[in-house]
């Protein structure tokens, strides 16, 4: 028999039905002065889980413009550091060509490396600084869990300020990510585009001499898409990550331990996960 699962409002996790959230300690069922309706409340939240869920479901897909509003400067960041990667590649690949006069290639290939360089040393600062404060929050959240733990604050206290926190960090995370991703694709594409930067840079390499490219070129060309792959590293991490949640959910569902309307739910949120440009 499947074990009755409620989603969290505070922290959103899939948790055993009952008065308090195994994963955060979020009181789920507020003292009732009747206590049957208490139960018949309860029994109709189970009941109308899965409208619950769809409509927690589309608050999610809007929320990504809100922090995009939030994160003005970075989405200005990346955006423009995106189309110069993009016209950095498309001119390598009109070159491989042999669309693209030597001279003139020399010139452009020059320019978008300045700007990248220039782009991605913005880029840069800003990721040290979005992670400073997650460190600073995360130290100030363990500060507050040991204090709790020995009874210096109350419970009130601590989940009050424990949310807040939490609240935070949920808004600097989605920024971090975004910042992360300079090529401004979906995590959905990263294992084709990964493919392609990897096959630009085995014929820039194989034929770039043959064609009038110089060494000097190849060189810079080959770093360039060694970083790029490294900055890949994260996004790849995450979309690894979300598909392997997405194989466990397929599999808690067909051992039983989750309802279809359960399973469904979850499913099309990792799945707009995918969706984003950004963990």
């Amino acid at each position: 028999m499947a074990t009755t699962r409620i989603e969290c409002p505070n922290c959103h996790r899939l948790t055993i039905k009952g008065k308090f959230c195994i994963y955060c300690g979020y009181t789920l069922e507020q003292p009732a002065e009747p206590p049957k309706p208490e139960v018949t409340e309860a029994e109709e939240v189970v009941e109308q889980l899965p409208e619950a869920s769809a409509e927690s479901v589309e608050q999610q897909a809007v929320q990504p413009p809100v922090g995009e509003d939030v994160a003005v400067e970075e989405k200005r960041l990346v955006d423009q550091m995106s189309t110069v990667y993009l016209w950095y590649f498309r001119l390598i690949d009109l070159f491989l060509d042999r669309e693209a006069d030597p001279e003139v290639f020399s010139e452009l290939f020059q320019e978008y490396r300045s700007r990248l360089k220039t782009l991605d040393e913005r880029r840069q600062a800003e990721i040290a600084k979005v992670e400073e404060r997650i460190n600073t929050l995360n130290a100030t959240l363990e500060k507050l869990k040991v204090k709790h733990e020995v009874g210096e604050i109350p419970d009130r206290q601590y989940i009050t300020q424990k949310l807040e926190i939490e609240k935070e960090m949920g808004r600097l995370r989605p920024k971090l990510m975004y910042l992360r991703n300079p090529f401004n694709i979906r995590l959905a594409d990263l294992p084709t585009f990964k493919t392609q930067l990897e096959e630009r840079l085995q014929k820039v390499k194989t034929n770039g001499r043959d064609l009038g490219m110089q060494d000097e070129f190849i060189n810079m060309f080959e770093q360039d898409v060694q970083s790029a792959l490294k900055a890949l590293e994260v996004l790849m991490e995450q979309h690894q990550k979300i598909k392997k949640e997405l194989n466990k959910l397929e599999l808690r569902y067909k051992i039983g331990e989750l309802k279809q309307s359960e399973y469904l739910s979850l499913k099309q949120k990792l799945e707009r996960q995918l969706e984003l440009r950004g963990g």
